[in-house]
């Protein structure tokens, strides 16, 4: 089968739903070969899939159940542009609330609603303007380019998942927020609370160490937006995402192993609450002989090594079946 007729059927295919591909993908190439003359040209081939239109059109013809949202040539966009929208917008809406409650005092119960309460207003409002916008566009006869082969996608690579684009736009946000969240919150002297024997708030770590720890919060961070602007760019896993992976995990586990084993990382307010626990004297000869500190730094190295193995697994899985689903092409043609 030609190339350009074998990536034409793919294109048409992977904006039905699955259980109507199969049909649809053998009577698309009976019509085909049935308009094409004997011994056809590469000319004559891209002059007849021409006249049978953009896919996401015939698509909207072969699908069983029409949807009307939207116009049927702009529906497909629409639906991408509004999932990728709605989680970027709910997400930066929900950190920018959340970091304004942290500036101005407010308790960790008020720093969660704000953080919902903007979220959910964002998914509203893009919901909101995405909608109005295409609409607009709909209505008012927004003109696309014509169709050629030329914007035909190319066929799926055989191996690597795919790696949603929304989901590493998300990522860099969210290590940008958490990065300048906890270092606004250490300048500003915000201490880290931790509950003891019901009612008691123990502040684990000193105010010097926190300050200390700043220049490693920020490393880690640079190291989480470029890792996820490395999944955005390649948008499937290959043997460069997957070693840029590796040493990624590696990099940030053998900070957060070297800043486990300060040995003023915990506060005397700490340490000495650790020997009133008479009645718990297996957790005090834990804690006092580092088993603690062993105990988090396996925690940390086999979350590591969890994160490195799954993206071998993505690296060398069979990349077919998830590309050829029913995403619709985001490019307006």
């Amino acid at each position: 089968m030609n190339e350009w007729i074998e990536r034409y059927i793919y294109d048409v295919a992977r904006r039905l739903p699955e259980n109507e591909r199969v049909d649809v993908k053998r009577e698309l190439e009976a019509n085909i070969n049935d308009m094409l003359p004997d011994n056809p040209a590469e000319r004559d081939i891209a002059d007849t899939l021409a006249k049978l239109g953009p896919p996401r059109v015939l698509a909207e013809r072969y699908r069983q159940t029409p949807r009307y949202l939207i116009s049927p040539a702009m529906f497909e966009l629409y639906i991408s542009v509004l999932k990728t929208v709605t989680v970027i917008v709910a997400v930066i809406c929900a950190c920018v609330g959340a970091f304004t409650s942290v500036l101005s005092g407010a308790a960790a119960t008020e720093v969660a609603s704000a953080a919902i309460r903007t979220g959910i207003d964002g998914v509203w409002q893009a919901l909101f303007w995405v909608t109005f916008g295409f609409a607009i566009a709909d209505r008012g006869g927004y003109k696309q380019k014509p169709w050629t082969v030329a914007n035909l996608p190319r066929l799926p690579d055989s191996r690597g998942v795919r790696i949603p684009g929304r989901r590493s736009i998300v990522g860099i946000v969210l290590c940008i927020f958490f990065t300048a969240l906890l270092i606004t919150m250490i300048m500003n002297g915000a201490r880290f609370y931790v509950i003891a024997r019901g009612v008691e708030m123990i502040n684990p770590f000193t105010q010097t160490t926190l300050h200390r720890f700043i220049p490693y919060i920020l490393l880690l961070g640079c190291l989480g937006v470029v890792m996820n602007c490395l999944k955005l760019y390649w948008g499937r896993w290959n043997l460069q995402l997957c070693a840029a992976n590796i040493v990624h995990n590696i990099l940030w586990v053998s900070i957060v192993l070297y800043v486990l084993h300060w040995p003023d990382l915990f506060s005397n307010e700490f340490i000495a609450f650790t020997g009133t626990l008479n009645g718990d004297a297996d957790i005090l000869r834990f804690t006092q002989s580092g088993g603690a500190v062993l105990f988090l730094s396996a925690v940390f190295v086999l979350a590591a090594l969890v994160d490195a193995v799954t993206s071998i697994g993505h690296t060398w899985k069979d990349g077919k079946t998830d590309a050829e689903d029913t995403r619709p092409n985001t490019l307006p043609y």
